[in-house]
Parts: C-alpha cells; structure tokens; sequence
C-alpha cells in the first residue's frame, strides 16, 4: 500500500519535472512555474501532487480524534500540518 503511495508521489514529481524540461531557459522556466501564465502547472500540482501527498498524510490517520471541549472530532490531513507547524516543545526538530 505504502509503496504505491510513494508512486503516486513519484508520478506527479515526473509530470512537473517534464514540464519544466520542456525549456533550458530561465525565464521560460519562470514562467512555466507562474500558475497565471502557465495554467497547466497548477493542474499538475493540483490534480497529481496534492492528492498524493494527501493520501499519504492519511494513510494510517485515525478516523476520530478525542478532543477534550466536544468529544470526538473527524480527523483531517489538515490536522497533521496544523500539528507539526505548532510551535512548541514537541516539534522543535520540525521547526
């Protein structure tokens, strides 16, 4: 399971990597990498290497969290960045 997550991640990081193969130039490739001039980047980000990275930041989430206000609380992916970008004693090494 784990490997075809790392596969999917691997796909995406091809696509992009062709797309900005498709020119040597650096001001090309500034603007093959401006989302508003070059439209078919944010598709490649968005619809192949954001929903990999999801997968993989879900895979093995818990679907419920105890949250000691309102109980039980949906899990998210979000949660994971929003965890690991908290300042604070437990995530040093992140920061």
């Amino acid at each position: 399971m784990f490997l075809g997550l790392l596969r999917s991640v691997s796909r995406a990081v091809e696509l992009i990597m062709a797309h900005f193969g498709s020119s040597r130039d650096p001001e090309e490739k500034m603007r093959l990498g401006n989302s508003s001039q070059s439209p078919t980047i944010a598709g490649l980000v968005l619809e192949h290497l954001c929903p990999s990275i999801q997968n993989i930041l879900e895979d093995g989430l818990k679907d419920h969290k105890l949250d000691f206000i309102i109980g039980q609380r949906r899990n998210h992916s979000w949660s994971v960045v929003e965890v690991s970008t908290r300042i604070g004693i437990h995530n040093n090494s992140i920061n």
